[in-house]
């Protein structure tokens, strides 16, 4: 529904470069619906007002921009979309809208649902996330999220800003400004090729003009926001597992940081239900956990030397296997992994069994490597690890040489089972 004012009742409204003050807006908003109490908050999204619904005496929040302020960037068109977005989503961690419109010619509006509480960045700012306020909320933002895809919405621009929390402790998406109807539009890039997100939440995929966006940007975005959540900083550069910056954290949360920042997002979670199952399942006291035991190796079960170029993942793979007991020793380098398999058998130490990364961008590979592994030991027991399933060296192992496939992403209980299983193949070659 297009909204007018009356020019009759309408005020006029500030010069260009400054928002209109609540008396002006409250003069110009259609039909005399509300009143604006004060200005709450400005940024590049527009301006937030805290007002009243008139006819229900309730507190809103009132957010208007400026028609021309995003002229090159589609902005009526991405606000018209914002407003219907989140008027299709009704769901306790979503901000609800109730109206939306045009203030005369030169101004959009809509009202929503006023919080009463802060954003996760400013708690962040002040110091006053913990990691107990972190596992309280990470559920409850899966949630939100895993609603509005249901709707074919994906928000796009998940951060610390756009996560409210109110005093009552319950989490409000908000700001779905650059939110695409993922069921009507398959592009959801701008008619200017401009990509839209904040850079340091979005996903690789979001940067290229050319490629559709779906649901999976917004997996990745809660990946980066998890880890920030829970260390205070952003995953840069060969950045810590979580848990070895918090004791007594749970890993299990490092893996599911791991897999929902994978470049490639057919790695990553398929669905953000998933993803919350999987971090509610660490969560849960030991007592209440449905699942099933780990395997657990036996004390002797044996050494393993493990070749993986990603720091992250090579460190995982590594206290996964040493809690099982195994000795590990790691390498990220196809050479290193010869000379220090050659030094094990001139010692008269073998290694039990190799873990090979299949796929070594600054280095030997694992396919290569297990060409001269061959040749220094024909009965090399060793498993092929990679995220390129359809690999012809990860669908056919066994003709590579090697006693089974690993495929990325993986938990820590897939990893053991494959571990174990090829042990056992390698014992029944020895009887």
């Amino acid at each position: 529904m297009r909204l007018t004012s009356s020019p009759s009742s309408a005020a006029p409204l500030v010069t260009r470069s400054a928002p209109p003050s609540p008396q002006e807006l409250s003069a110009t908003m259609p039909f005399g619906r509300y009143s604006v109490q004060a200005q709450v908050g400005i940024g590049g999204m527009g301006t937030v007002y805290r007002g009243t619904q008139l006819s229900l005496g309730r507190p809103v929040a009132i957010k208007v921009l400026r028609v021309t302020d995003g002229y090159d960037f589609a902005f009526e068109d991405r606000f018209r979309r914002e407003a219907r977005a989140m008027a299709t989503l009704n769901h306790p961690n979503i901000v609800a809208i109730y109206d939306y419109g045009h203030i005369g010619t030169d101004f959009l509006f809509f009202v929503m649902e006023f919080v009463d509480g802060t954003d996760l960045g400013e708690i962040m700012r002040t110091g006053r996330m913990t990691r107990e306020l972190a596992l309280q909320l990470l559920p409850q933002i899966c949630a939100g999220l895993e609603y509005a895809h249901s709707k074919g919405i994906v928000h796009r621009d998940i951060k610390p800003a756009n996560i409210m929390l109110t005093r009552q402790g319950e989490v409000k998406i908000t700001d779905f400004g650059l939110a695409k109807d993922v069921m009507r539009a398959p592009s959801m890039v701008t008619e200017t090729h401009m990509v839209m997100g904040t850079p340091e939440y979005a996903a690789p995929e979001q940067f290229n003009a050319h490629r559709d966006v779906d649901h999976r940007a917004d997996i990745y975005a809660f990946g980066v926001l998890m880890y920030q959540m829970l260390t205070g900083a952003l995953p840069r550069g060969s950045w810590q597992p979580p848990s070895t910056l918090l004791h007594g954290l749970d890993p299990r949360l490092d893996a599911v940081i791991i897999r929902a920042l994978m470049t490639d997002r057919e790695h990553r979670y398929q669905s953000m239900g998933d993803m919350r199952r999987v971090i509610e399942s660490a969560l849960a006291p030991v007592a209440h956990t449905p699942s099933r035991p780990l395997p657990v190796a036996k004390a002797s079960a044996g050494r393993i030397l493990l070749l993986e170029d990603d720091l992250m993942v090579r460190d995982l793979m590594r206290r996964a296997l040493e809690k099982a007991s195994f000795e590990v020793v790691e390498t990220g380098d196809g050479k290193e992994t010869l000379r220090l398999y050659q030094e094990a058998m001139q010692q008269h130490r073998p290694y039990d069994l190799a873990i090979l990364d299949l796929t070594i961008p600054d280095g030997m590979c694992g396919r290569e490597t297990m060409l001269y592994l061959r040749r220094l030991d024909p009965q090399i027991l060793a498993i092929v690890s990679s995220g390129y399933r359809d690999d012809a060296v990860m669908k056919d192992c066994a003709a590579y040489g090697f006693a089974a496939a690993l495929p990325k992403p993986y938990q820590v209980e897939g990893l053991l089972h494959v571990v174990n299983g090829a042990l056992a193949v390698g014992r029944r070659r020895m009887a």
